[in-house]
């Protein structure tokens, strides 16, 4: 008889933590995806210094999507395949369209000043690096999961420099 009353305790407090847990685990998933991107934006910058031309990272708005490709028609005109590219300046050089996704549940939200490529209505540019490392424009990201303060990622244009911020008057969970 005790071992069951133990067990009915033990099954009620397993119920009463899953949303907790649940809930944690998700907070989790926005910070994993703010690192992913502040990555993928610094990958996307140091893939336009090292190749000397513009690289475009883009992301599917309300989805977890984004790619970053040259900035070129052969790669967001919508074949979308990756291959090598010739440039009289630099020679040929292989380029990479790298895709991914953020962790499960988390979106990235229309930003101010984000644009549709008119060659592939599905991606929305973000930024454009130039060869030199800075970026076409000042951009603020955000990255949403339901339930939680948003996370801005902002890049700035003059330096190319990524930064993480809360935004104003949020509260953190």
């Amino acid at each position: 008889m005790e071992i069951m009353m133990v067990l009915v305790i033990l099954v009620i407090i397993g119920a009463l933590a899953i949303p907790c847990v649940t809930t944690m685990l998700q907070g989790n998933n926005l910070d994993a995806a703010e690192y992913t991107v502040t990555t993928e934006l610094t990958k996307a910058r140091n893939k336009a210094k090292e190749e000397r031309r513009p690289y475009k990272f883009a992301v599917k708005v309300n989805t977890g999507e984004y790619r970053f490709a040259p900035d070129d028609d052969g790669f967001w005109g919508g074949s979308g395949n990756a291959g090598s590219s010739s440039d009289a300046s630099c020679g040929t050089l292989e380029s990479t369209v790298t895709t991914g996704s953020l962790p499960e549940k988390v979106c990235f939200s229309q930003p101010d000043g984000i644009s549709n490529n008119s060659g592939n209505a599905d991606w929305s540019t973000v930024a454009t690096f130039l060869a030199d490392g800075t970026a076409v424009d000042d951009v603020s990201l955000s990255l949403t999961l339901e339930g939680f303060s948003a996370k801005v990622i902002r890049l700035k244009a003059a330096t190319g420099t990524i930064s993480t911020a809360q935004p104003a008057g949020a509260d953190a969970r």
